[in-house]
């Protein structure tokens, strides 16, 4: 799990009994690794969030958990009858779609203790967020299902017009806001047909997904020819020690930029490939649409096509079909 319990973000009642804690992410993948590794991926635009109490667009009338917040320390202070029936009042109105047994529970209870509890238990199932589907790149459970029977592939996709994902409350959550468009990257909900997502994730608003796009357009329209090849040129030779595979990162120590990089296929082939790309500010370069195969990759000298000087490569890999790559290139640092 890449996901793990961190600090609410705005009830001071909460913060009397959970620990302040930052959430911290175990891994973070690049973006075909992550389609791999979930089970849905979509593109959508956020229609509600359930529970309204723990979104973060219905603080603006911060009055109801104010209440909550004086209510419960009335009743810790002058515990009786009177404020534990204020505190239970007070959580009903900021949690009214509780269900009927823990409405019930809430009436039950002969502490403000018991009372938060009940509260605490209502943020911890996180919120359920509804997308209407733009575009679905994955749902895995249906894959071979559709494959193999168009009837079921039509219906399916008139059912998945919206999708329910939840994502925790606090900081490993992601904070989706009503009517603006995500790429949602989810995972299913060990023994249930739910989804889940949160910070750790590559979810993200559709307007900062460009990378992820670019991969997913093939993934979606060009299956055979969506494997993708990254990495990175520097001049570090250290950069095997430095390097963490867990981790995806967007630099490397010592970038080779501006360094010419050349991708071309190795052997005979139906569908030569061959592109040259320059590697970024930070040394990173990316080539999106490759079919499966053996391939060449080179370092030019940034002068290239004027100069044809080679400080990195040739260095040969396969790229499974479908699948993504990384290499790292060596420059000298002479060039």
């Amino acid at each position: 799990m890449r996901r793990l319990p961190s600090l609410l973000w705005f009830l001071p009642i909460l913060l009397l009994a959970r620990p302040a804690r930052a959430c911290k992410c175990d891994i973070s993948l690049s973006a075909c690794n992550e389609v791999g590794a979930s089970n849905l991926v979509f593109i959508g635009t956020v229609e509600s969030i359930e529970p309204a109490f723990l979104s973060r667009s219905n603080q603006r009338d911060g009055a109801p958990l104010q209440r909550l917040n004086d209510a419960y320390a009335e009743a810790r202070q002058r515990h009786s009858p009177a404020t534990l029936r204020q505190l239970k009042d007070a959580l009903l109105k900021v949690v009214p779609g509780l269900p009927d047994d823990e409405k019930a529970q809430v009436e039950a209870a002969k502490t403000p203790a018991d009372v938060m509890s009940l509260f605490n238990a209502a943020a911890d199932r996180g919120l359920k967020v509804r997308f209407k589907v733009r575009t679905l790149f994955k749902h895995e459970d249906d894959d071979d299902r559709k494959a193999n029977d168009p009837k079921e592939k039509n219906r399916e996709e008139k059912d998945e017009d919206f999708f329910e994902v939840s994502t925790p409350f606090g900081d490993c959550g992601f904070d989706f806001q009503p009517g603006e468009t995500y790429l949602v990257y989810a995972n299913a909900e060990e023994g249930s047909d739910s989804f889940f997502t949160g910070s750790c994730t590559r979810t993200r608003r559709l307007t900062d997904a460009g990378d992820d796009l670019a991969y997913l357009f093939f993934y979606k329209d060009h299956p055979e020819e969506s494997s993708r090849l990254e990495g990175f040129a520097t001049t570090d030779a250290r950069y095997q020690i430095d390097f963490n595979q867990l981790h995806n990162p967007d630099a490397i120590t010592s970038p080779a930029a501006g360094a010419v990089i050349e991708v071309q296929s190795d052997g005979v082939s139906s569908a030569k490939v061959k592109r040259d790309a320059p590697a970024d500010k930070n040394g990173r370069f990316l080539f999106d649409g490759l079919p499966g195969g053996d391939y060449v990759i080179s370092a030019l000298a940034s002068g290239y096509p004027s100069t044809t000087q080679l400080p990195a490569g040739p260095q040969r890999l396969h790229i499974a079909a479908k699948s993504c790559a990384r290499q790292i290139l060596l420059l000298r640092k002479s060039d």
